[in-house]
């Protein structure tokens, strides 16, 4: 409820408005039985017609009040449960995207979606259908008592009898159901990871057979949350009979009570009536309450789960006053950069130096840390030693997204957003007009890509990009890139997993994307790292061999033994002769 809290404001004189209309309507349902006492002890026992009439009357006006409040409480308080919702989702979406991509490395993505969905409907539950139940009956219940003891204090001390094994009860119902429940949103969480890994990686279950293997994973988590599902329900089997039959007790008790009290002459059949009447509305609340203390629990066990993601802090984020970033020229410098993702480093002080529009080509074997050094210049990460610079400025000192509006990256293995072509080149630039996109699909080829295509750049995409070619991914990745007018480029793997003659309409594309642009090119293919003014060689997070194509070909070394095992040998002896 704290968390929640903060999302009643702007709200909270509402809240105490409905609060008042629950006050009434509990007024209306208690004041309504103690009319009734009146009517039988001093309309119909005493014989009195026109007073009957009169409380009759005003009874009626009373009920029908109670029904209007119950109707505005109703709708109130779910309309304000709705947008209370509203925020917690936004807000947990919001912070998820700030988060690092560490964090998505390390959490399974059905996890993620777990508390998205399910844990966030478990909580919209609770506000939508839950709290008008629970509002209403938490005022309705001491109403009902006060009702009661104003009918007549003796019968309302007998119902007090029942109270302390109610409290008892509900204590061991609280602590039992909370850890119950939290364990079943982690059931249920696991069966969700394992069904989105699953979905998205069908087709290499399918490929190498393992079907049955995955389906009796599946088959397990999904009869260990239905064996905890069962364990919270028997919980709940015993809860909620007891409380019924508490209320069995004390319904015996006031009757027994009454019988006495009768005899000797010492309250009324009016009022022994009444106090019946009202004892249901002092255990309505009680059941009404136990029923929705579940869905509570359920609620408070759902929130446990987000409040894990809302708690995580952003490894990446701005500082407590950053600059804003104005057009850059591009002067990249990597200075004496060190960088784990553990305990041991992957980068070993680096210090690299881009000029303005200078292209800089990163190459090793696999593992040596070039990627993990774009991920830095595009501020993913943050050094653990050392700084990046741009324009002489330390990235962690300017506010991110001045930055990232200047930084453009194309991956191995683009993805593509379910929409159109159009959309997916628009996703870099929202307020790109028809033409700006055209003239950036036409600039790297995508308009031939398109032409092959029903509906042309409006061709609808599935998520993903399935149904396109690798290569034909790359080029609308490319042309996004080209459409938001990066400053910084990085290229990681573009060219990789490309069938030749693709190849080269990237290689055009590359050529209209890296002209005037300061970039980093991750690559194997030596057409693709030869346009670099300077090639870097990383081996084990250090370079260990600097400069250009032709003077590193000539010498030996870790690039000339790379180029031999992707030419065969080729451009080495083209470099010799």
């Amino acid at each position: 409820m704290k968390r929640l809290w903060r999302y009643l404001e702007g709200q909270k004189l509402l809240a105490f408005a409905l609060v008042l209309v629950a006050t009434g309507n509990a007024a209306a349902q208690t004041g309504g039985w103690l009319l009734v006492r009146s009517a039988i002890d001093k309309g119909i026992t005493a014989g009195n017609e026109h007073y009957l009439t009169v409380i009759v009357v005003i009874y009626l006006i009373v009920a029908a009040c109670g029904w209007v409040l119950q109707a505005v409480l109703i709708r109130g308080l779910a309309g304000l449960g709705q947008r209370m919702v509203l925020g917690l989702r936004r807000d947990l979406f919001d912070h998820l995207t700030g988060l690092s991509l560490r964090y998505f490395s390390q959490q399974k993505a059905g996890w993620i979606i777990a508390r998205l969905t399910s844990d966030v409907d478990a909580v919209s539950d609770v506000l939508s259908q839950g709290m008008p139940t629970l509002v209403a009956n938490v005022i309705l219940l001491p109403a009902a008592v006060i009702a009661l003891l104003i009918a007549d204090w003796r019968l309302g001390l007998v119902v007090f009898a029942t109270v302390p094994p109610a409290l008892v009860l509900t204590r061991w119902f609280q602590r039992t159901s909370h850890v119950a429940l939290i364990e079943t949103r982690n059931r249920i969480a696991a069966v969700t990871a394992q069904i989105a890994e699953s979905v998205s990686g069908m087709a290499v279950v399918q490929a190498f057979n393992r079907e049955r293997t995955f389906q009796a994973q599946f088959d397990l988590l999904n009869a260990a949350n239905r064996e905890q599902n069962v364990y919270t329900q028997k919980i709940f089997s015993i809860f909620f009979p007891a409380i019924e039959f508490l209320g069995v007790l004390a319904t015996g008790a006031v009757l027994y009570t009454g019988n006495s009290l009768l005899t000797h002459h010492t309250i009324t059949i009016g009022t022994l009536i009444t106090a019946l009447y009202l004892l249901q509305l002092v255990f309505q609340p009680l059941q009404e309450l136990s029923d929705v203390y579940g869905q509570l629990q359920s609620g408070a066990a759902a929130m446990v789960k987000i409040a894990t993601v809302l708690d995580e802090e952003p490894e990446i984020r701005d500082r407590r006053d950053p600059h804003e970033l104005p057009r850059i020229d591009g002067d990249l410098e990597i200075d004496k950069v060190v960088f784990a993702y553990g305990k041991e480093p992957v980068l070993h002080g680096v210090e690299i130096r881009v000029p303005p529009g200078g292209c800089l080509a990163l190459v090793g074997e696999s593992g040596g840390g070039k990627s993990t050094l774009a991920r830095l210049v595009g501020r993913f990460y943050d050094p653990d030693q050392g700084a990046v610079r741009v324009d002489g400025v330390d990235l962690r000192e300017v506010k991110l997204r001045s930055y990232r509006r200047q930084l453009g990256v194309v991956l191995q293995d683009p993805f593509l957003f379910s929409g159109t072509i159009a959309s997916n080149i628009r996703f870099a630039k929202p307020d790109a007009t028809d033409e700006e996109v055209a003239a950036a699909a036409a600039a790297v080829g995508v308009d031939r890509v398109a032409a092959r295509l029903s509906g042309g750049l409006n061709h609808e995409v599935r998520e993903g990009g399935s149904g396109l070619s690798a290569g034909e991914r790359q080029l609308i990745s490319i042309a996004r890139a080209l459409l938001a007018d990066p400053r910084i480029l990085i290229l990681d793997e573009a060219t990789s997993n490309i069938d030749r003659p693709t190849e080269v309409l990237i290689e055009r594309a590359l050529d209209q994307l890296l002209y005037g642009r300061t970039s980093i090119i991750i690559a194997h293919r030596l057409s693709t790292v030869r346009r670099a003014d300077e090639i870097v060689v990383i081996e084990h997070g250090r370079i260990v061999q600097r400069g250009t194509e032709r003077d590193l070909l000539a010498e030996d070394g870790p690039f000339r033994r790379l180029a031999y095992d992707l030419t065969g040998g080729a451009a080495v002896e083209a470099a010799a002769g």
